[in-house]
């Protein structure tokens, strides 16, 4: 009878019906944020992982609250990347407690007392003086102090956080790898010293 009605009213009354535009289900900005901008768990369980690990010499409290302050920012439709400018640059690292260096692309001046705030936290209490002149660029600068702690068995690691600041991380060589593992599951680009140095020092 279907057959013969379609072959009728010239459409096909067999085939499943297809709801129309307006009568499928319109998701709201924040619920397409969620189903497809939202970082992972898997990823989420990661960047938890790596924040624990670059804070572990900050102390449990300390590194539970830096910790903390990244995971409350990884909203839906945010980044890990954004979570970490927001929890630890924004919100979070104190005097004393340094653990990210941010150094504006051309502010050379910069480098010196951040890196020793992070060589503060490291345990080393040595300072160490910038030799190349203020002129220098800031990947210079970072490349002298990255030279300098290899031998004191640290490691400096860059992020790229997505603008025109460099990032970066002074940490163990022991944990050097399983560091840059949480990392980059978590979503975040992060880049070794070698490998920053032969990129910005070509020249």
């Amino acid at each position: 009878m279907l057959k013969l009605l379609s072959k009728l009213l010239g459409r096909d009354l067999t085939a499943p019906r297809v709801p129309t535009v307006e009568e499928e289900e319109t998701l709201s900005d924040a619920q397409i944020l969620k189903e497809y901008f939202s970082v992972s768990k898997q990823n989420k369980k990661a960047l938890r992982r790596f924040v624990r690990l670059i804070t572990v010499q900050l102390g449990v409290e300390e590194g539970q609250r830096l910790t903390t302050s990244v995971i409350s920012h990884l909203g839906p439709g945010n980044t890990a990347s954004e979570a970490i400018e927001n929890g630890i640059l924004d919100d979070g690292q104190r005097r004393g407690k340094w653990v990210l260096m941010q150094v504006d692309w051309k502010a050379t001046e910069e480098v010196e007392w951040q890196a020793n705030e992070l060589l503060t936290v490291a345990g080393i209490t040595e300072t160490w003086h910038m030799e190349s002149e203020t002129k220098a660029t800031v990947p210079h600068a970072l490349v002298e102090f990255s030279s300098w702690v290899k031998p004191r068995g640290l490691r400096l690691l860059h992020l790229d956080l997505g603008d025109d600041a460099y990032y970066a991380l002074l940490v163990s060589a022991d944990h050097l790898e399983e560091i840059v593992q949480a990392a980059e599951e978590a979503g975040l680009k992060i880049q070794e010293s070698d490998d920053f140095e032969r990129e910005h020092m070509r020249d």
